[in-house]
């Protein structure tokens, strides 16, 4: 049955209490008819479609990516008086990808405010900046094989999401119920009163966790090899335009499956931030000891400990164990959350279960 709770004006199914402020839920025809102020009916609350909102989330990102564009090389040429060659550098591609990823999680956090889809919305603003961004590269002359750019709108995209599905968890969206007058009932739910609130036990799923740290473990160590692999299997079309180059699309397939492999242990388990660290913490050691067997670190673990400001002597320096460790769990912390803001836990099998007539 549903029931609406009159302090957070929001209705939920098979609970007397608030989850959120674990206020007594009331039945609708309990509920008072909302007014504007003096008494009469609140007028009907009008949203904008979801095409409107994907557009101004967009050139809002749009724009915010210019103005940080410009700021930032105001800055580089402030500092570095030969700002030209330090545009062609890794250190400029990072930058620039850092300052789309910022602009389009505002974009996606302003398009999904208030909205339930906040997910699709965010993701949607992510794909037509990513896009955007990806033809403004080609017009200004980037050669539009370069690998390293065509995995840039995928990574967009995925921030974009994750920014919607936290638009639309802190700015939840308004429920619509169409509330009677109220009546008095045999079956109010304040006889309910007495009921002591429980929390339900989410057990942690260890075969997600144990899964989603081998899907980090194996996306940091072969990494440089699905990049090799791509190159080969395009026949020199896609390519990459030096070492730099490689080793932030080696970084950036290595996070994709860091977030892929926290998004799943988290998914369908109503904990998704406890599965997200826990994935981490063994994603990171399974990380450090496959960069001990090996002698060396992989091409993502070179480049993440470069820009931590690390100085390391080898695999086998803590310092560097433990800065690897950090950074897989901060990416599996927000794909274990968005995980399970992606995939909420299911309904228990009878309330799944197909009714035969009302009386089941």
């Amino acid at each position: 049955m549903l029931l609406f709770c009159p302090e957070c004006q929001l209705a939920f199914t098979g609970v007397s209490r608030c989850p959120r402020c674990s206020g007594l839920l009331l039945m609708p025809e309990e509920a008072p008819p909302a007014t504007d102020g003096f008494g009469r009916a609140a007028s009907p609350h009008e949203k904008a479609p979801a095409v409107a909102r994907a557009v101004v989330g967009t050139v809002v990102a749009l724009g915010l990516y210019l103005g940080l564009r410009e700021l930032s090389a105001g800055l580089v040429l402030a500092v570095l008086h030969e700002a030209e060659s330090w545009w062609q550098s890794a250190e400029a591609l990072t930058a620039i990808f850092v300052l789309q990823v910022i602009s389009t999680a505002f974009g996606a956090l302003l398009a999904s405010a208030g909205r339930n889809r906040g997910i699709a919305l965010g993701a949607a603003v992510g794909l037509l900046c990513g896009g955007l961004y990806l033809g403004a590269e080609a017009l200004d002359g980037t050669p539009p094989t370069q690998l390293v750019f065509l995995l840039q709108p995928v990574l967009i995209t995925v921030c974009g999401a994750i920014a919607g599905a936290v638009g639309s968890w802190i700015w939840a969206a308004v429920p619509e119920l169409d509330m009677p007058a109220p009546l008095v009932k045999k079956s109010s739910s304040i006889e309910l009163l007495q009921d002591t609130t429980t929390d339900p036990r989410r057990p942690t799923k260890w075969y997600r966790v144990i899964i989603g740290a081998i899907v980090i473990v194996a996306g940091m160590g072969l990494a440089e090899k699905a990049r090799f692999a791509a190159e080969k299997a395009s026949g020199g079309l896609l390519k990459v335009q030096s070492r730099g180059q490689g080793k932030f699309m080696s970084w950036q397939i290595a996070t994709l499956a860091v977030l892929l492999g926290g998004a799943f242990a988290g998914a369908g388990t109503g904990a998704g931030l406890r599965h997200g660290i826990y994935t981490g913490v063994i994603g990171g050691f399974g990380g450090g000891l496959l960069a001990m067997l090996r002698g060396e670190f992989t091409q993502p673990e070179e480049y993440l400990l470069k820009y931590m400001n690390l100085a390391v002597s080898g695999p086998q320096d803590p310092v560097a164990l433990c800065g690897i460790g950090f950074g897989i769990l901060v990416a599996t912390l927000v794909g274990g959350w968005f995980g399970g803001q992606l995939f909420p836990p299911l309904a228990p099998a009878h309330m799944r279960a197909p009714r035969l007539h009302d009386f089941d």
